[in-house]
């Protein structure tokens, strides 16, 4: 205790000695000051006042850095406060990122794979259609578009008028486009346009060589129909997608389409592929093509008679089907006016398109429509007295009628307070005769004989309830009155063909029994499947339907349908052919307008040969005819041009009278032998024998070729100024 009383005493001399040093010293340097005079204390007063703000700012600086470390409460606040966030975050961070990369990990793999993976498509080629011969009546061809640079090409301000006039009339030369057509293109907005389309190899390869890279080129699929109008209807047509729209292409959409096939590549941001990825390809699987039964030759004796009928008729329209009747296969079907499937858009006839031309977009539609349907197999119609074969057959087979029956008529027949009305006064009759006057009042007896529930069994059994189920699409439904709620009227009116709607392959299938048989066959267009390399996927059968008459009954009608044609006091004259056993049966039926009969008709005339043994049959309705109104009149001639051209083209040996054989001699000549020729020889000898020539496929026509084939065969004996056909390979 003491020595720590000593110690504090120790300390406190020493300090008070400090202290007076310190003192001592002070006094000293003020003395020393007051000596120095005047100069001298100034300028130490300014030293000192230096040195003093020198002490002070480092007096600042030394507090600022103490005081530095020192936090306040509130900043310290402050400081936790966004710690406590920064590490919210960074925890949310990697939650999120744990969630990507762990827990999705393989949803987002999958999904990088899928954004590298370049998936295309490879259209198939689609299927071709050929005729009975194999010729080649649809195809899949490659057409080029050409495209052009408008900045290089025409607008740079570097190319003269003179050269921009000249690229003008190049690209109107090569495109087969008009001059201001291009020139309006070259002078829009956009720098690429296109130029034209659908154009050969050899013209846009032209346009390469003159413009070089200021032109380029795309090629596509596209569908071509190297005969253009020919068969159209039943052809019909593809859309845009070269998917089929209409006809043939349609009901056989999935035959002729194939399926698509792919590459499978990986790729990086440019598109270009990967090193070392793997390309997957599966090749595309063609479609397989389509072998019709329509026969080309007979098809165009249909056309070239339809089109010839159109100007001696005067009709809104005309229709016809050839068909064999024992096979259903149908031969022929082309509806007047035509189209050109090529350019489905408008008609082929130059007075037809000028005519659409005029129409409102609706009325083009309506048009449209109604030009690319199957008419003979979509339209319903009144038969008129075409169908009296049906009535007539019916009556034999159910025992109501046979060969002594009798009918009277004084011109009408008066039926449940109506009056129905005959073109002629007949008197008494068979039931031959009376189809062969084509006797109204007698029909509609036999009708009322038979009664509605048999009547309408019989026209059940002929197919005329049902669709035929033909292979094409929008087949048509008839329009038959139920036999329990019809009237004697209505049963009446339907023995002579009206009162009841059909189409008229309707018409054609039932009548065709008559040939086979008694047997009804179901019609057919397409008779075989085959493949790219022409092996045989599917044959199409002949299809029986069911016995509808008896083979008695049926060669009954055969003699009728024969004296219909042949005897001068019967109506159908103006079908026969010399040499050949035709017969048929003409109809003339009032066009329905509202609730009532119109003074419009449909003139038709359904017709086969030869009668003893039937290889052909056919129908032609002749809608709304103003120049000729009637069956015989309207429809007989064409019927008579397509038989005569058919049985010969057949083989068919006609049989002549006398009198025949001489009228037939004096206006025939025999075919020249142009097969193996150049086209331009054949063409000439042809022409220089009397004689018509066309070339098949029409696509040929105006290029040299070898002919290969001819029909009619060298040395047949032909009417003048018939056609030869010769046919390319």
């Amino acid at each position: 205790m003491k020595a720590d009383k000593k110690r504090e005493k120790l300390k406190k001399k020493n300090r008070e000695r400090r202290d007076a040093e310190a003192e001592r010293v002070r006094n000293t340097e003020e003395a020393g000051s007051r000596k120095s005079g005047g100069k001298k204390e100034e300028k130490s007063g300014r030293k000192g006042a230096k040195k003093s703000k020198k002490t002070q700012k480092k007096r600042i600086q030394l507090y600022e850095k103490t005081n530095a470390d020192r936090v306040s409460a509130k900043n310290r606040n402050r400081l936790a406060a966004g710690f406590a966030f920064i590490m919210i975050c960074m925890s949310a961070l990697i939650l999120r990122m744990g969630y990507w990369q762990i827990y999705r990990a393989d949803e987002l793999a999958t999904m990088a794979a899928e954004m590298q993976k370049v998936d295309t498509e490879i259209d198939p080629v689609r299927g071709s259609i050929y005729d009975a011969q194999m010729t080649t009546l649809a195809e899949t061809v490659t057409e080029y578009e050409l495209y052009a640079y408008t900045q290089y090409l025409y607008k740079d301000e570097n190319i003269s008028v003179t050269d921009r006039g000249k690229t003008l009339t190049k690209l109107a030369r090569i495109t087969g486009k008009e001059r201001e057509d291009i020139k309006k293109l070259l002078e829009g907005e956009e720098n690429l346009v296109l130029l034209a389309d659908g154009l050969k190899k050899e013209q846009v390869e032209e346009a390469e060589k003159e413009f070089g890279t200021n032109v380029t080129v795309k090629t596509k699929a596209a569908r071509y129909y190297p005969n253009g109008a020919f068969a159209a209807q039943i052809l019909g047509g593809v859309n845009s997608e070269n998917t089929g729209r209409s006809g043939l292409e349609y009901e056989y959409n999935s035959t002729l389409a194939g399926v698509k096939g792919r590459t499978v590549r990986t790729t990086d941001s440019n598109g270009d592929t990967l090193p070392n990825s793997r390309t997957r390809y599966y090749r595309p699987q063609n479609g397989n093509s389509i072998v019709t039964t329509i026969d080309s030759v007979i098809q165009h004796f249909v056309e070239d008679a339809l089109e010839e009928g159109m100007e001696d008729t005067g009709a809104e329209a005309i229709t016809c089907i050839v068909m064999n009747p024992r096979t259903g296969d149908i031969l022929a079907m082309a509806t007047m006016p035509e189209y050109d499937p090529n350019d489905p858009s408008v008609p082929s006839d130059p007075s037809e398109k000028e005519e659409f031309e005029k129409m409102t977009d609706e009325e083009q539609s309506d048009y449209l429509s109604r030009m690319w349907t199957i008419t003979g197999v979509s339209d319903i119609y009144e038969p008129g007295s075409t169908f009296k074969l049906i009535s007539a057959a019916s009556a034999l087979e159910a025992g109501t009628a046979d060969d002594s029956s009798r009918y009277y008529c004084d011109g009408s027949i008066y039926v449940d307070g109506w009056t129905l009305n005959c073109l002629g006064n007949h008197g008494w009759q068979s039931l031959k005769t009376a189809v062969g006057h084509s006797c109204n009042p007698a029909l509609a007896q036999v009708a009322l004989d038979m009664g509605g529930p048999t009547f309408y069994n019989y026209i059940d059994l002929f197919g005329m309830k049902d669709q035929t189920g033909v292979d094409l699409p929008g087949e048509g439904y008839s329009m038959v009155k139920d036999p329990e709620t019809m009237s004697d009227v209505d049963l009446a009116t339907t023995g002579y063909g009206q009162g009841i709607a059909i189409t008229p392959l309707q018409l054609l299938c039932a009548v065709n029994c008559f040939g086979n048989g008694g047997v009804l066959m179901k019609p057919k267009t397409v008779k075989k499947i085959v493949d790219e390399d022409g092996n045989t996927v599917q044959e199409m059968e002949d299809v029986r339907v069911r016995q509808v008459v008896s083979e008695a009954t049926a060669d009954k009608l055969c003699d009728i349908m024969e004296y219909y044609v042949s005897d001068e006091e019967a109506g159908g004259t103006t079908a026969y052919v010399p040499g050949y056993r035709v017969g048929g049966k003409t109809g003339t039926a009032n066009r329905v307008s509202g609730t009532t009969y119109s003074d419009a008709t449909n003139a038709s005339f359904v017709a086969m040969a030869p009668m003893d043994d039937p290889q052909i049959s056919m129908a032609v309705i002749v809608y709304k005819p103003t120049k000729a109104q009637y069956g015989a009149s309207a429809a007989g001639p064409i019927v008579k041009e397509v038989m005569e051209k058919s049985l010969k083209y057949l083989g068919v040996d006609p049989i002549y009278t006398k009198s025949e054989e001489e009228a037939t001699k004096e206006k025939q000549v025999s075919v020249p032998d142009v097969t193996g020729m150049d086209s331009s020889d054949a063409e000439r000898n042809i022409r220089y024998s009397g004689l018509k020539c066309m070339v098949m496929p029409e696509s040929s026509e105006g290029q040299s070729f070898v002919v290969v084939d001819q029909y009619p065969k060298a040395g047949s004996m032909v009417d003048e100024s018939s056609t030869v056909y010769i046919y390319s390979e």
